[in-house]
């Protein structure tokens, strides 16, 4: 069964989950005069879950409420359980009968500072 949990509070979000794993290198590319190309990647990939939720009036008003205070959340879908904080939260988009579909990025590994 799938869902999406705030850790914090336990509140499931939503049980509908449509879930892609992502991640970004860091790395330039260098060409040799004789054409000879050279790689050099930096750090560690970067790991995003791209989820597609939808949402009823009270999913909505959590997760803007999660990308504001960025708690921990759990997503458990079929591949696996996976944990981690908003990062982008798209438009949403009305659906009918006061349901949402909405686009949410998770970063996998993250830490959060006080400004």
């Amino acid at each position: 069964m799938s869902y999406l949990k705030n850790t914090e509070t336990s509140e499931i979000i939503t049980r509908f989950v449509s879930f892609r794993k992502t991640q970004e290198i860091i790395r330039t590319v260098q060409t040799a005069l004789d054409g000879t190309e050279y790689l050099t990647r930096f750090g560690s990939p970067t790991v995003h879950f791209e989820l597609t939720l939808y949402v009823n009036e009270a999913g909505k008003a959590t997760l803007m409420a999660a990308e504001d205070s960025v708690p921990l959340l759990e997503c458990s879908v079929r591949q696996g359980v996976f944990t981690g904080r908003i990062v982008e939260l798209g438009s949403f988009d009305y659906q009918a009968a006061s349901w949402y579909k909405v686009t949410a990025t998770l970063a996998a590994v993250s830490e959060v500072s006080d400004p």
